[in-house]
């Protein structure tokens, strides 16, 4: 299983020398965004979901709860998670009641499909639809629970015309939970799913640049509490991943769309 970690919170704190609620932003913003590009890559979605305060926004697969987080504080508005694994999810909440987000934002652990909730303003998906194999069933699931006219962004990995990617991935170490697409795949299959896109854009270059400053800050004196150090073999996959955003193997997209009618 890829998304085995568990104990986070614990391995966070041994790695900051402090407790989570004493960590500085710079070591908050290195460990609970579990994506390429980090809060800039959800700074470049906000626009696009039209969140206002007092709006209740669905995170599917929200992991360490980052974008839930930033997208809370950035709008004003509530945000709901989802995700599959327990472990996240425990930690999530941990770190968001750290954060002082407790009355903003909450986490629920389970499939999207089972979720028993609805009626919300906006939905997005940040790199999770690469272990999804039926891509149109996972965003009609998204589609049911918002309501008529809400929007949807995301921000995902597709498959590139650069050959494959060497494993180990953040999203699959051994590449059986690995179900990439291209991005034009991926497009009509969210408007399949109930959805009108509105914008749909190739962020790959901007995805390399962001590998590259993140490399020289690396170089230059890693923080003792980071992401990679979190996961399973964390370093090579994320070092697999920079590789196949650079020759080409994966591509990243950016896309908004809006609830069909």
């Amino acid at each position: 299983m890829t998304y085995a970690e568990t104990d986070i919170v614990t391995t966070i704190e041994r790695l900051a020398g402090t407790g989570v609620s004493q960590m500085p932003p710079a070591q908050w913003d290195g460990i609970d965004q579990y994506h390429v590009g980090g809060p800039a890559a959800i700074e470049r979605l906000i626009p696009h979901l039209a969140l206002t305060p007092g709006a209740t926004a669905l995170d599917v697969g929200s992991g360490l709860g980052g974008p839930a987080r930033q997208i809370a504080r950035a709008t004003g508005c509530n945000v709901v998670g989802v995700d599959i694994t327990p472990a996240y999810v425990e930690a999530a909440q941990v770190l968001t009641d750290a954060a002082g987000l407790a009355e903003q934002t909450r986490f629920f652990c389970g499939d999207i499909g089972a979720f028993g909730h609805s009626g919300f303003d906006a939905a997005y998906t940040v790199h999770v639809q690469m272990n999804i194999a039926d891509k149109k069933v996972f965003y009609a699931e998204i589609a049911r629970r918002l309501r008529p006219g809400a929007r949807l962004a995301v921000f995902e990995v597709c498959r590139g015309a650069g050959g494959e990617a060497a494993l180990p991935l953040p999203w699959s170490l051994d590449g059986t939970d690995s179900h990439l697409v291209t991005g034009d795949e991926l497009r009509d299959a969210i408007e399949a799913g109930g959805f009108t896109a509105l914008e749909w854009t190739d962020e790959s270059a901007w995805a390399r640049e962001w590998f590259d400053d993140l490399g020289r800050r690396l170089a230059s004196g890693p923080a003792p509490a980071t992401l990679p150090a979190l996961l399973a073999d964390g370093p090579t996959r994320m070092l697999n991943f920079a590789i196949a955003v650079a020759s080409g193997a994966v591509t990243v997209h950016r896309g908004a769309f809006t609830v069909a009618t």
